[in-house]
């Protein structure tokens, strides 16, 4: 929720008491064709049932396999220590021919190192495998922990994977595998190289073990609403490779790529070229921001790689000499592991010298050269629309929801007190507000979630009762077309002690915040590793990092590189899926541009160093008229929400209202959330979606979310009902 200047928005009504949670299941059959290749694997005559993801299949362009059927090259199993036993077997196994089979006494581990190297921990997101627990008692297997070492120096004491897994561990069959992903900044402690992985056992404990890898970042997906993809598994059409010169070959290469089924190997003597080119085309330069495409280096000598040069021409004539590729990498060249891919991206202003309109592109080698090449594109300039989410509002904003709050509350741990009101809905109550939402034209649910409920202490395991009922929630919803924003609702803050041992919650909680000693960043990238793992085949679930951050210890500098790390942390995961990046002051318009805690930068200086491999975010935004603040034009709703909007189109970001609202006694409350709303429509470049709160002072249906409120007279969720075609889902 937001902050107003006088009244803080709190809670004073309590609502029923905590409501039967339904079970976990993965998104229904109905929805498959929406999932990517990890689908789910559904047994049609049981459709309550849990269903079983596949595990995704190894990708040599993202992994670098350690073990798969016999153990990486270079890298030995001799590592092992204690009582330990291991040997192939053919009867099960997830990929290739064959699975490791271990069996290891208690303060044993099976390692696997390679010794006299030193991998970067730096190069890698994160460490993955496949494992199989058998008829092996969950507790042993999820106490694993896994550990990253260089030379007899661990990172840490290791990170136990019962968190990890993807699927759970609680919904595996008997002969069911899952897979677990820990990302490298859980593992690496102060480590800056590695050359050991050790998974050690606890207790004494039998397990299947496939498909080890170390995961390399991943480069963001080709959109052709942000730029022309010249080749990806084939030449577009118009455009020609026969352009090449000097005795360049080129070969496609399905062995190696960084999209589709294949790339270009290119094979480039000294003084020579692999060129594109449209003849009798022009292509107007202003029209075209940048020119880029991924490369893998392969065997070659770094230096050559890094000193290719692109040039652009129109019919002969070059816009320069060329610009060398060495400084416009991510990741750098200079930190790839064998056989990595990495983007090149030169901006045309680099490229163009005085040239208004070009026809060919050049990646011109001066010494002898082999290379891979894949996805090259020109760049128009426009912020990619976010991607993989449900059905979207095809003119003006895309995503029109709602807030659905009552998961979140329950106590003050979230840093506004009086909010008590707490629950969990049952699948019939959920059905029931699904029903109404999509009658009234949503297409969008904001779904807050309290850390402390869902993670009872730091580090530890999920709430099975609590993310069980958070699922049914998203798959009820996504399985009717809604996109789910999922919420952190806990303002930077968590409460250690809130629950006893036995999961009972109690009053004698600390209450903590991000950069004050107890709680850290990686607490929080660590919950959203496990919320991600839960969540990141579903492409309609959008992550809300967290709620209104206020009063941090910390420089707006400093919390945007710990949001950078949280991201980071998630895309490790394999998820890329929308993530909703907050500001360091409640998230609001309103100190957008003034707001530099601890004397640091302001934020909107601050936030420009977010990146993200999948390029799927945007700035988490809250604004309720008026604000208030005095930093903002409050003429009109509109009008507040004008400097972060200017800002963002300058620097091509995207936003997202996750909250807004007027006062339901306000008598201008229509005609200012009418004017917001035009607003945003007018200015879709920059704004992807909105999403009123919904509780008082600010509430739009009945306490069970079926029905219309009324208050005086005043139905204040028709305000929005100009803006919402009825039944938009089902259309």
């Amino acid at each position: 929720m937001g902050r107003p200047p006088v009244l803080r928005k709190c809670l004073h009504v309590l609502l029923g008491s905590l409501f039967a949670v339904g079970a976990a299941c993965g998104p229904p059959a109905s929805d498959e064709d929406a999932l990517p290749a990890s689908a789910v694997l559904t047994d049609a005559s049981a459709p309550s049932t849990v269903q079983m993801q596949l595990l995704p299949a190894l990708d040599s362009a993202y992994q670098t396999v350690l073990y798969d059927d016999a153990v990486a090259s270079g890298w030995s199993t001799d590592y092992s220590w204690g009582s330990i036993t291991q040997g192939a077997t053919t009867s099960t196994k997830v990929y290739g021919a064959s699975s490791l089979q271990v069996s290891s006494a208690a303060d044993s581990a099976l390692a696997l190192g390679a010794n006299g190297q030193a991998l970067s921990t730096s190069t890698y997101a994160a460490v993955s495998f496949a494992i199989h627990p058998g008829t092996a008692s969950l507790a042993a297997i999820k106490s694993l922990k896994l550990i990253v070492s260089q030379e007899g120096v661990d990172g840490n004491a290791g990170v136990a994977i019962g968190s990890y897994a993807s699927p759970s561990f609680d919904s595996l069959g008997a002969d069911d595998w899952t897979r677990v992903t820990i990302p490298m900044s859980a593992l690496k402690g102060s480590l800056t190289t590695f050359n050991k992985l050790t998974l050690m056992a606890v207790t004494a404990v039998s397990y299947g073990m496939d498909g080890m890898a170390l995961e390399l970042p991943r480069l963001p997906a080709l959109d052709p609403s942000s730029m022309t993809v010249l080749y990806d598994d084939a030449v577009v059409s118009g455009w020609s490779t026969a352009y090449s010169w000097g005795g360049t070959t080129l070969v496609s290469d399905t062995a190696s790529k960084a999209y589709g089924t294949a790339s270009l190997k290119v094979t480039a003597p000294a003084n020579s070229a692999m060129a594109l080119g449209a003849f009798g085309s022009s292509i107007a330069v202003a029209n075209t921001t940048a020119v880029s495409f991924a490369i893998n280096p392969s065997t070659s000598n770094l230096t050559a790689i890094q000193a290719l040069k692109v040039i652009v021409s129109q019919e002969g004539t070059d816009g320069n000499a060329g610009v060398a590729i060495g400084a416009y990498a991510n990741p750098s060249l200079g930190s790839l592991a064998p056989g990595q891919w990495t983007r090149i991206k030169i901006p045309m202003s680099a490229l163009k010298g005085g040239l208004t309109t070009f026809n060919k592109i050049s990646v011109q080698s001066a010494s002898a050269v082999a290379y891979g090449i894949d996805g090259i594109a020109l760049e128009n300039g426009s912020t990619p629309p976010p991607t993989g989410v449900g059905k979207t509002y095809p003119t003006g904003v895309a995503y029109r929801g709602i807030n659905r709050a009552g998961m979140e509350y329950g106590s003050d741990w979230g840093g506004w007190t009086g909010q008590t009101y707490y629950e969990v809905p049952s699948s019939t109550q959920i059905t029931s507000e699904l029903a109404y939402y999509k009658g009234k034209g949503f297409n969008l649910i904001r779904l807050p979630i309290a850390w402390e409920r869902l993670q009872h202490t730091l580090n530890g395991p999920l709430d099975m009762a609590y993310s069980n009922g958070m699922m049914n929630y998203i798959n009820l919803a996504t399985a009717q077309g809604f996109s789910i924003v999922l919420d952190l609702h806990n303002y930077n803050r968590y409460a250690t002690g809130a629950f006893d041992d036995a999961g009972n919650q109690t009053g004698g909680y600390a209450q903590h915040v991000i950069g004050d000693g107890t709680l850290t960043v990686n607490h929080l990238a660590d919950v959203w590793t496990k919320l991600a793992n839960l969540v990141k085949t579903n492409p309609k679930v959008i992550l809300n990092l967290m709620n209104e951050p206020h009063d941090l210890p910390m420089t707006s500098t400093s919390w945007f590189s710990g949001i950078q790390t949280v991201m980071n942390a998630v895309r490790a995961t394999g998820s890329t899926q929308l993530i909703l990046v907050p500001n360091s002051r409640a998230s609001d318009v309103g100190h957008w541009n003034t707001w530099a805690p601890g004397g640091g930068p302001v934020d909107s200086v601050a936030a420009l160093s977010i990146t993200d491999s999948a390029n799927n975010y945007a700035f988490d935004m809250h604004s309720y008229y008026p604000e208030g603040y005095g930093s903002n034009d409050e003429s009109s709703y509109g009008a507040q929400l004008t400097v972060v909007t200017n800002w963002a189109r300058a620097n091509g970001k995207k936003l997202f209202l996750s909250e807004m609202g007027i006062r339901t006694q306000e008598s201008y409350a229509q005609g200012q959330i009418t004017n917001a709303l035009t607003f945003m429509n007018n200015n879709r470049d920059v704004w992807i979606g909105w999403s009123p709160w919904d509780l008082t002072y600010w509430q739009l249906t009945t306490n069970n979310h079926t029905a219309d409120y009324t208050s005086n007279g005043s139905t204040p969720v028709n305000w929005y009902a100009a803006y919402l075609t009825a039944n938009f889902l089902a259309l």
